[in-house]
């Protein structure tokens, strides 16, 4: 492997690997072991697999199963590496683990590898802007600081290319999973709200994965507001630092403080930081999460300096995140097709500080809407459904706010458009997957900005 990190890698303890899933952290996996010279082979349970064609380009001497997975032809000292999108109880692959194969994630793999030092975020929601908002305030100070895993590139493309200051890795509890050796300098929980209900039997097991990140970390940065959160047990060995709305009561945490001009203020103890009216992206969700940047990045040791608070004020958010389309007649129309559980929109919802017309619906996931119900009858003046599941969600949501199904997202808008008044916002955070009528949660978002920009003039 020609790349600065080769020098790092010492020979391959396994002679033989099988790669599970071939898309894009798969593919990545391959072309990580090929060049380490271990035999591999590949399979994936869909028929027509994303990397496919990239694969038998590149390494036309790889054999690529399709259609299903099989036991592979492994044994003790082998290696299989599971892609995050399948679950480690599949039959094949604890008929792997029976067989003394080593099972792990691309994570696992690039940590072991990448000599740099890494920072680890995961939670229900946020975990994108945060990551991405602290690659920025780094390389906003000068720093090479690459951000992976759940974002951009998958994590051992980075192994081709020269050693980074430091890594800013987004971690799925999916990938958490297969990941027993990260060490990070910080890694931050933001929050934690039932999600993926249909991969794990209780809100517990799904903790479990997420308090992983905090395996061998020297601090932790953990969100003081959440109740499942402050209740955790966290091994002695980590620093906790702590981030919420309220002021904190110790001088390493961060929340806000009001001034006596009634201005609120981003604050490390009594320190003050930042005023919140610099931050451009709005909405309380937000504050936490440049609470959290702030936390991460200082905790580790890095600079709270000028250009690097210039880069938190000046950031927008992400797209389908809390993302504005247009305001109409004091009306104000709301993106959030990446609020894809309950958690995730509750947020969204108690952020906007105005009434809401919310639109809502998709994929439960299994999720549990009661905590979500009672932030729309709090703070939505009507509702309106759409998906496959928005029958059980006018059922969670009740008669205390008015609940309209409508038979698609063009219905709901139009109809959204008729009964928003001013001074109102209207909400499209579905707390569900897209994929019964998206392609995607971006996708999902795309329609309704377009349907948006379209009917609203």
């Amino acid at each position: 492997m020609d790349n600065a990190l080769a020098t790092t890698l010492h020979p391959a303890p396994w002679s033989r690997a099988t790669v599970f899933g071939l898309g894009a952290s798969g593919f990545s996996t391959v072309k990580y072991l090929v060049a380490l010279g271990v035999e591999v082979e590949v399979q994936d349970s869909r028929d027509v697999a994303p990397c496919y064609s990239e694969l038998t380009r590149q390494f036309p001497h790889v054999p690529v199963q399709l259609g299903q997975f099989t036991t592979p032809n492994l044994g003790r000292g082998d290696l299989a590496v599971v892609s995050p999108g399948i679950a480690l109880s599949e039959p094949v692959i604890e008929k792997a683990r029976q067989q003394q194969v080593e099972i792990v994630g691309d994570i696992e793999l690039f940590v072991r590898a990448c000599p740099a030092p890494m920072l680890a975020i995961t939670g229900s929601n946020g975990k994108t802007t945060v990551t991405t908002l602290v690659g920025q305030m780094l390389a906003a100070q000068g720093l090479n600081a690459p951000v992976a895993g759940n974002i951009g590139m998958p994590a051992l493309d980075l192994l081709e290319g020269p050693i980074p200051d430091v890594v800013v890795l987004e971690l799925s509890s999916f990938q958490l999973e297969a990941t027993d050796s990260l060490k990070a300098k910080a890694a931050a929980i933001l929050n934690l709200s039932p999600d993926h209900m249909d991969r794990y039997a209780t809100v517990a097991q799904y903790l479990d994965a997420k308090r992983r990140i905090l395996k061998g970390a020297v601090k932790g940065i953990i969100n003081r507001d959440d109740p499942t959160l402050q209740k955790m047990d966290v091994s002695s060995a980590v620093e906790i630092i702590s981030f919420g709305l309220d002021a904190p009561l110790r001088a390493a945490d961060y929340g806000l403080a009001t001034d006596s001009d009634g201005d609120d203020w981003i604050v490390r103890g009594h320190t003050r930081v930042l005023p919140v009216s610099s931050l451009t992206m709005t909405g309380r969700h937000n504050v936490m999460n440049a609470l959290a940047a702030l936390g991460l990045i200082e905790s580790a040791g890095y600079e709270i300096n000028p250009p690097a608070l210039d880069a938190l004020s000046a950031f927008r958010g992400l797209p389908h995140r809390c993302e504005p389309v247009l305001e109409r007649e004091g009306v104000l129309w709301v993106n959030d097709s990446k609020g894809t559980n309950p958690g995730a929109s509750e947020a969204a919802l108690v952020g906007l500080d105005r009434p809401v017309v919310l639109i809502a619906g998709g994929q439960s996931k299994d999720a549990d809407f009661s905590t979500l119900a009672k932030a729309i009858q709090r703070y939505a003046r009507q509702v309106l459904l759409i998906g496959e599941d928005r029958v059980a969600l006018a059922a969670a949501i009740g008669d205390r706010v008015p609940v309209t199904l409508a038979d698609d997202l063009p219905q709901a808008v139009r109809l959204a458009a008729r009964w928003a008044q001013s001074g109102d916002a209207v909400l499209f955070s579905p707390a569900c997957a897209s994929f019964d009528m998206f392609r995607n949660f971006a996708h999902r978002g795309e329609v309704f900005s377009d349907l948006v920009r379209e009917m609203i003039r």
